[in-house]
């Protein structure tokens, strides 16, 4: 019986010290994951939308609240200027799980740049056509001040046929990202501002 408790204690005294050290590393190398993903998921999708080097987008990361919940934000600047805006938001409701996105907007003109798939788990050859350059492309250039619908709901964007949970997720997260923009112009020019403040500061 003795042996049996020492074994035990033993086993014990192991799997503490792993789960420690396991818990320790990825404390350690959180920040350093974070950043892989940025530029090997994100990248990327804010290179296509912004027209910029992932590394020099990635910089200019922000996290803004809406009305949906917390909502990641990238932005580039041109001659003091904030010219393009890259948020990041989650469509539910994907038939393989929730859809994440991102949307691109002129901060100036107000119209959507594109749309980005980040990561997904449609069905191959149905729901995973959202990835295809014909249907993200509706979305180019259309106003953040008129709601993005399908065709079928009196809007311009033509849904995946056979694909319509894979669509419909999309079209919540697209609905989602330019709800937080228009909800939060004021507080996304105030972040910006305070951290470009503190970067010339550092300077």
């Amino acid at each position: 019986m003795r042996e049996i408790a020492k074994l035990v204690l033993v086993l014990g005294l192991i799997c503490g010290i792993s789960a420690g050290s396991l818990s320790t590393v990825r404390t350690y190398l959180a920040d350093r994951i974070e950043q892989q993903n940025d530029l090997f998921v994100r990248g990327p999708a804010l290179e296509l939308l912004l027209q910029q080097p992932a590394q020099d987008i990635l910089a200019n990361k922000l996290i803004i609240d809406s009305p949906e919940g917390q909502a990641l934000l990238f932005y580039i600047m041109d001659t003091g200027r904030v010219s393009g805006l890259a948020i990041e938001t989650v469509g539910k409701g994907g038939y393989g799980g929730d859809i994440s996105l991102m949307l691109g907007v002129n901060m100036e003109s107000n119209q959507l740049l594109g749309l980005e798939i980040i990561k997904h788990q449609e069905t191959p050859g149905i729901g995973a056509q959202i990835e295809k350059t014909t249907f993200r492309n509706q979305w180019r250039k259309l106003s953040t001040r008129d709601p993005v619908r399908l065709i079928a709901a009196g809007g311009t964007i033509d849904g995946i046929s056979g694909a319509t949970y894979s669509t419909n997720a999309v079209m919540d997260g697209t609905q989602k990202a330019i709800s937080a923009f228009n909800n939060s112009k004021d507080q996304i020019s105030e972040l910006i501002q305070q951290a470009n403040s503190a970067d010339q500061q550092i300077e």
